[in-house]
Parts: structure tokens; C-alpha cells; sequence
């Protein structure tokens, strides 16, 4: 029984860490926390910058996914050139959890007076968790899912961030290796699988039209072997405090996006999902995402920054 036990238990996690390697977290807010999705932009504002991001997907399902993310970057003081950056993350799904951790640097090549371009590349290490013992069996106490697995992975991610006043684009590759679980030796192989990359591409550009700014923004996501997915979305700024904006991520969801700046460090931001495949009949209220960001100073005094809009 003890073998039957540590087989299905191998099995079924490495069934959870295969499903999440094909589907890594995503955000609506992929412009706001593009240090969470792309390296490079670590560093690229002229402040420190942090955020905390929250999404809760599918309210209501049973099991359903809720994401979690810590950004923290700004620029080395002596260095300008140079940008450092951390990233905490943590997706839930079912009966597996993943914790992430990523130190970032990236490295700026000025273009032109208003043009830069940063290359950047992120280290880190996964904690996979897989806990069968929260199943609901038939037979109490069932052995086959009274088992607990934790693990450690490393990985790495690469990407480039080109950035002016008006507009930005970015490509990036997050995680590098899949990190599999090994039933055998029990533990995580660290190996480069080229049908499991996801490869973002993304950009969008801010225009005026009258007493108003509207940025349109586009991401595609890429992974050998699966559908090309992107989202598309247009946001208005309104008296420079508020913007508003609507997204359509294929096949899946519309969603609604607000974004207010309390003052020149703080700001939050607020998006809704509403589903158009058939998880709409299973979901109470669709899926939220919160997000807070704060920017500052060590050595400047409250409002030094340049505006920025992404």
C-alpha cells in the first residue's frame, strides 16, 4: 500500500506541474506589472516603484485559480544605466501551489534623447507544492491521497524593453525551464523544453486627442504547440487621474479596467472578467484582480518623477 501510495501521489503531481507548465499566471494588468511578465523593465522608471497585484479567478468554482505578485525595481544610483528588480509570485490552482522567486537586472542602451532600449534577464527558483490529502474520496482516509509533496526548482527568464515617452514594446520570455517532477528520484528536473515556452510580444502607444489620453495596448502569447492567445484593449485618461478602459482576451473573456492615480506615489487599479466560453455557467460573479502601486524616492523629494503612463 505505501508503494501504490507514493506511485499515484508521483503521478498525480507530475500530472498538476505538467498543466501548470502549459498555462503560467495571466493578468489583465500586464502593462501595470510588466516587471512581473518581462525583466528588462526592471529599473526602467526613474523612481522606485512597487507593486502587489491579487487575481481571483472564476468566483464561485470550486478549485478555481487565485494569482498573487510582488514587484519591487528601480535604478542603481551610481549606475543609471542599471536597473535591479524582485519578483515574488504565487499561483494557486486545485490542489497545486507555486511560489516563485526572481532577483532581476536589466541594462539600458540609449537610442536617441527620448528612445531607450533595456535588456534584461531574471534568476530564480520555483516551490512546487502538491497536496492530494485536500481530495474528496469516497473512502475516508484513503491512503492514495494522503500525501503531500514539496519541491524546488530553478529557472531563469530573458527579455528586451524598448521605451519613449509616447509609446513601448516589449518581448520577453519569462521562464526559461520547465521544471518537472522526477517520480523516480523524486525530485525536479530543471531542462529546457521548447514546446513549454512562452513567449510574450506586447506594446501599445499613448496619443492625444483633445483633452484626452487614449492608449490602445496589444500582448501575444505564444507557445509551440497551442493556440496563438492575445489580449487587445484602449484605455482614456480623464483629467489626468482616471483611466478607463475595456479588454478582449481571444475566445475567453471581455474586461472592464479601471486605473485611478491618488496622488503622484500612490495608485490603484481594478479590472473585471466577464467570461464568453462555457465556464459563464459555473461562475458566480466572474474573476477580479486588484492591484497597488506605490512609487518613490530615497533621495529626491515627492513629485521629481516624469510622467509616466506605462
Amino acid at each position: 500500500m505505501s508503494i501504490l501510495r507514493y506511485t499515484v501521489t508521483a503521478c498525480l503531481v507530475s500530472m498538476g506541474i505538467l498543466a501548470h507548465a502549459q498555462d503560467q499566471a495571466v493578468y489583465n494588468n500586464y502593462i501595470s506589472n510588466q516587471g512581473i511578465l518581462n525583466p528588462a523593465y526592471n529599473g526602467s522608471r526613474d523612481v522606485i516603484s512597487a507593486l502587489a497585484i491579487f487575481r481571483t479567478q472564476w468566483t464561485g468554482f470550486t478549485g478555481a485559480p487565485f494569482t498573487g505578485g510582488i514587484n519591487i525595481h528601480g535604478q542603481v544610483d551610481k549606475m543609471k544605466d542599471l536597473g535591479v528588480g524582485a519578483v515574488i509570485q504565487n499561483d494557486h490552482s486545485g490542489f497545486t501551489n507555486n511560489l516563485e522567486f526572481f532577483a532581476a537586472a536589466s541594462y539600458r542602451l540609449k537610442i536617441d534623447k527620448r528612445t531607450d532600449l533595456r535588456l534584461g534577464l531574471q534568476m530564480g527558483f520555483k516551490n512546487i507544492i502538491y497536496n492530494a490529502s485536500k481530495a474528496v474520496t469516497v473512502d475516508y482516509g484513503d491512503p492514495v491521497f494522503d500525501g503531500r509533496i514539496s519541491k524546488f526548482g530553478f529557472n531563469f527568464g530573458i527579455g528586451g524593453y524598448l521605451i519613449n515617452k509616447d509609446y513601448f514594446a516589449g518581448i520577453s520570455i519569462p521562464r526559461f525551464l520547465a521544471n518537472r517532477y522526477d517520480s523516480d528520484k523524486q525530485q525536479i528536473k530543471n531542462k529546457v523544453s521548447f514546446k513549454d515556452l512562452h513567449i510574450y510580444v506586447y506594446g501599445g502607444y499613448v496619443f492625444t486627442v483633445t483633452d484626452y489620453k487614449i492608449k490602445p495596448t496589444a500582448l501575444i502569447r505564444m507557445v509551440p504547440g497551442a493556440p496563438l492567445t492575445f489580449d487587445v484593449s484602449c484605455s482614456v485618461l480623464f483629467a489626468d487621474r482616471l483611466w478607463v478602459g475595456l479588454s478582449y482576451r481571444t475566445v475567453t473573456d471581455i474586461v472592464a479596467m479601471l486605473e485611478y492615480q491618488v496622488n503622484q506615489s500612490w495608485g490603484v487599479k481594478y479590472s473585471f472578467d466577464f467570461p464568453l466560453n462555457d465556464i459563464k455557467s459555473y461562475t458566480v460573479a466572474g474573476s477580479h484582480e486588484i492591484a497597488v502601486q506605490y512609487d518613490f524616492s530615497l533621495t529626491r523629494r515627492p513629485g521629481m518623477r516624469s510622467i509616466r503612463y506605462f
